[in-house]
């Protein structure tokens, strides 16, 4: 490839990455911010303003400290606070995640020794762009509605793909170095410091798959047991007619083919090596995997410390043989959320687009089955450790209690890049091989199928946007000079404070015995908030519907703690009870 064609790719990839996250952007501005982004938001801005190891915050079991964090800090300096830094954070996310994707999916490029000439109806390039095509289509359109939700708005696991797919980018790309276990033991150790999900999706799979590769160099087939088919002597590999001195590049057995190839002859020793045999390589990556969790594990610690953030723990527990086969129900939607195809009442997608995502589903079935078939062939790490990892998160998340409704799969967001990387590595090759009546027909109905998603993610990305959650009641606040408050529950406290850019700043209570006090459970909270020398509330706020049991056992425990209220205000769904002096000095 000349440099002006490679100038002038690399132009077009910019144009069509800035032209997706404008896309992604609009789509995720179709649906509304709530607390949780909200929580994110306010600590992001808190590390903005000083508190960089954020003292007195109690946060979720995931704590994004070392991934959007930084980020939504970054985009809070540029932009201020406001809950359009939840859509951007979001839709950039999702767009970093399937540039990556779509790079590792395509694999190294072709071997030093091979000169040839390919053309796109195969060969090397042509496989690499299918690849591309495949991973990068199957992201394209998420889904509106909960697909939006789940992958464009608020930070979950989804970004914590970005050190998974940075690592198997590196293991994929570079050649058998001591440097490269350096870097994946850093990448890992930044991921784990962010999300914990990444002992799972990232750490197993690469100790486990590396564990076997080492085992099976152990008794192998072949003096040099080479791990790559391209290399001499492999098992699958016709000997050459040099006696192993020499071989004739591209090798294989003879097919017919489109494909114009100009061989010529390269010495043995000239074609590289992918790992060297005796195991050093599996060997040190795993220990750099096992190394990095120890690593966030300290990092973590020191963070608590010094004073700093405490997570809740990670919940394990078995829900019980009764609720698996609700919970599978709901896993296999999920996973049709998260590929686009769902056809569930009450959601804004087309029939047509999700059935045209159908095809997503089945590409990535069929690739995770031929994984598994193919796990114990001596053929690289990649594409086992995929699907070792998409299956430990999907049995993970089945078996507890996270499975509650189709927004709980969030928990597995995962498995849609990790899934959309593995349809790209595996089904490429058939795409390209298998005929009908001598016809390549895959090909063209796979760019049909990838028009279809482009159509699709337009008219997701054409959806009017709508309002935060409590948009209404944040301007009503500030109009009324109610600045500082507290609100009865978690979901209400920081979508108001994000949703006025902090100018009311309302901050969450519960009920015990009948009283309001500080949370001593649960996320999303600064202990900080609470200290009646720097912070002021003379209002409580609850969404409740009036004259349900809800509210009134909000408005009696509000009452209990401060006295009667001076003045009590009803507007839309919300009751504001207000007391004109700092409510903080009273809380329990």
């Amino acid at each position: 490839m000349t440099a002006r064609l490679r100038g002038a790719l690399l132009a077009g990839i910019a144009l069509a990455t800035a032209a997706l996250f404008i896309l992604y952007l609009r789509q995720s501005r179709s649906v509304a911010v709530g607390s949780d982004g909200g929580s994110i938001a306010l600590q992001a801005w808190d590390m903005l303003r000083g508190n960089f190891l954020l003292h007195g915050w109690a946060m979720s079991d995931v704590s994004f400290y070392s991934t959007e964090l930084p980020q939504y800090a970054l985009l809070e300096w540029v932009r201020g606070l406001s809950p359009d830094v939840v859509h951007v954070g979001g839709a950039m996310t999702y767009t970093i995640v399937l540039l990556l994707a779509a790079l590792v999916a395509i694999g190294k490029p072709a071997r030093p020794g091979l000169r040839g000439r390919w053309d796109l109806r195969g060969g090397a390039h042509g496989e690499r762009a299918v690849r591309a095509g495949i991973t990068a289509g199957i992201m394209l359109a998420p889904a509106p509605g909960d697909g939006s939700s789940t992958l464009l708005l608020t930070p979950d696991h989804l970004g914590s793909t970005v050190p998974v797919l940075l690592v198997w980018l590196v293991v994929d790309r570079c050649r058998p170095r001591w440097y490269v276990p350096v870097a994946v033991g850093i990448l890992l150790a930044w991921g784990l410091v962010a999300d914990p999900l990444l002992e799972v999706t990232g750490v197993a799979p690469l100790v486990l798959v590396c564990a076997v590769r080492a085992a099976q160099r152990l008794h192998p087939k072949d003096p040099q047991d080479p791990q790559d088919p391209q290399d001499p002597g492999h098992p699958r590999r016709p000997a050459s007619p040099g006696a192993g001195r020499e071989h004739l590049r591209p090798a294989g057995p003879a097919r017919r083919s489109t494909v114009a190839v100009r061989t010529e002859r390269v010495p043995v020793a000239a074609v590289p090596r992918t790992v060297g045999a005796s195991g050093w390589f599996e060997l040190s990556l795993a220990a750099a995997a096992l190394a990095a969790v120890g690593a966030a594990t300290l990092v973590s610690a020191l963070i608590t410390a010094a004073g700093g953030f405490a997570l809740r723990p990670v919940g394990t527990s078995f829900a019980g043989f009764a609720a698996l086969s609700r919970n599978i129900g709901l896993t296999v939607q999920g996973i049709g959320v998260l590929f686009g195809a769902f056809f569930g009442r009450g959601q804004p997608v087309n029939v047509i687009f999700s059935s045209l995502h159908l095809v997503s589903v089945a590409l990535f079935a069929a690739a995770f089955c031929v994984a598994w078939r193919r796990f114990f062939r001596r053929e690289g790490f990649l594409v086992p450790a995929l699907a070792l990892a998409i299956t430990l998160n999907l049995i993970l998340y089945v078996h507890g209690d996270y499975v509650q409704n189709l927004l709980s799969s969030r928990e597995i967001t995962e498995v849609l890049p990790l899934g959309a990387v593995l349809a790209g590595r595996v089904m490429a090759g058939p795409v390209l091989k298998i005929r009908v009546r001598g016809r390549k027909v895959l090909g063209p109905v796979l760019g049909v199928v990838l028009a279809g998603y482009a159509a699709g993610l337009g008219v997701y990305a054409a959806q009017p946007a709508v309002a935060t959650e409590h948009q209404d009641l944040a301007g009503w606040l500030v109009t009324r000079h109610l600045t500082g408050g507290l609100a009865i529950g978690y979901w209400l406290a920081n979508s108001v404070t994000i949703d006025s850019g902090e100018v009311a700043e309302v901050r969450e209570v519960s009920i015990r015995n009948g009283m309001l006090a500080v949370p001593d459970s649960g996320w999303g909270f600064a202990r900080q908030w609470y200290a009646p020398a720097g912070h002021d509330a003379d209002f409580v706020v609850t969404d409740a519907a009036p004259g349900t049991a809800t509210w009134h056992s909000s408005l009696n425990s509000a009452r209990n703690t401060f006295g009667p209220p001076a003045r009590i205000y009803f507007y839309h769904q919300y009751t504001v009870l207000v007391w004109g002096q700092n409510l903080l000095t009273r809380l329990g």
